[in-house]
């Protein structure tokens, strides 16, 4: 069943996925301009951005979510070079999370944070684990995750397409082709 404030709850109860820590900032996941530009049309001038440097263990991560893609990954975020991030205050938190959740629209928000926690590799659907994820702790199995968050296997195949366009990875074989409205 769709719990639609199941985000908001968690966020009440902390830490959510949208806390890092302080010392995992690295690993925040990489922002497009176009992500950006959507967020800057609900929020300008927020100052929730930030660039980072594409360590290693930032770039080593990226390829272990596209297993196969190690190159491409690797020549979209070379080492040494930086990507644009969600900003972050002292704690890790990222400065669009508000005591009821995040504060940007859904339609309007990272396709990172629209998927999460859940995931494609190749074309089946996986589930971060995620102990801080309420959603996780509700349900009992992935359809029930599914439909507490309101979402369909459809939307999550959409959205990793979307995904993986911004990033500038090429569309994944097997994929449907990306649906308008979203």
């Amino acid at each position: 069943m769709s719990d639609p404030q199941v985000c908001k709850r968690c966020a009440a109860t902390g830490p959510t996925c949208c806390q890092l820590g302080d010392s995992r900032s690295e690993f925040c996941f990489p922002l497009s301009e176009a992500e950006r530009g959507r967020i800057r049309e609900f929020a300008p001038d927020t100052g929730g951005f930030a660039m980072e440097p594409n360590s290693k263990a930032f770039v080593d991560a990226l390829c272990r979510l596209f297993p196969g893609e190690e190159a491409a990954v690797r020549a979209l975020f070379p080492e040494r070079k930086e990507h644009l991030r969600l900003a972050v205050d002292g704690q890790g938190r990222c400065r669009f999370l508000g005591p009821g959740g995040c504060v940007v629209p859904t339609e309007n928000r990272p396709y990172y944070c629209r998927i999460y926690p859940l995931w494609l590799a190749g074309d089946r659907i996986t589930v971060f684990q995620s102990p801080s994820c309420l959603a996780c702790q509700q349900a009992l199995n992935q359809q029930d995750l599914l439909d507490c968050l309101g979402m369909t296997r459809a939307q999550v195949r959409d959205l990793m397409g979307r995904l993986r366009l911004v990033w500038g990875l090429p569309p994944a074989k097997g994929l449907p082709p990306v649906q308008k409205g979203f």
